[in-house]
């Protein structure tokens, strides 16, 4: 079981930094009720952040198996858990640098200036939207075109517009 504290860490910072959970950000991006760089950034350095730790619940579970109680590593073992165990070093650095790299995107912003400017964002958001919705209501439909091209029209005898069968 991979080690969350990173990632309750990142989500901590961002949930308090933009005022709403993670996963509400997410959806505000995905619907357009929001274009904030800040939080497009931060977002997707939480994505790579929860990509690695597939990664390192792999690397532990290869660990824990070849270092299982009563089992006695091979020669080849013993290289598969050597690279191993530096590969999940090396994951754990790479979390470590993206928590900071959000914490850092956080930091370069005022205290509560994130939260304002996504309110004011999803404000706009929807009074465009609703002024949207009240145009298409009060939109007058056009009304259907009146026959006014055949009105006192007669064929002559041999046209082609004469002679029409139904389509089967």
């Amino acid at each position: 079981m991979p080690d969350t504290s990173d990632l309750t860490a990142a989500d901590a910072l961002i949930s308090a930094a933009w005022g709403h959970p993670v996963d509400e950000l997410y959806h505000y991006l995905r619907e357009g009720s929001t274009h904030d760089p800040a939080l497009v950034a931060v977002l997707r350095i939480r994505t790579a952040l929860v990509i690695d730790y597939s990664d390192v619940a792999v690397h532990r579970e290869r660990i824990h198996s070849l270092t299982r109680r009563g089992h006695l590593p091979l020669h080849h073992d013993l290289q598969q858990l050597s690279s191993s165990s530096a590969e999940l070093r090396q994951a754990h650095a790479a979390n470590q640098a993206r928590l900071h790299a959000i914490r850092s995107i956080i930091d370069a912003y005022p205290e509560g200036h994130l939260a304002q400017g996504l309110t004011r964002s999803l404000d706009r958001s929807a009074a465009v939207r609703a002024e949207a919705a009240r145009a298409r209501s009060s939109a007058s439909t056009p009304a259907p075109p009146t026959d006014t091209q055949n009105a006192g029209h007669t064929t002559s005898a041999g046209t082609r517009n004469e002679v029409r069968s139904p389509r089967r």
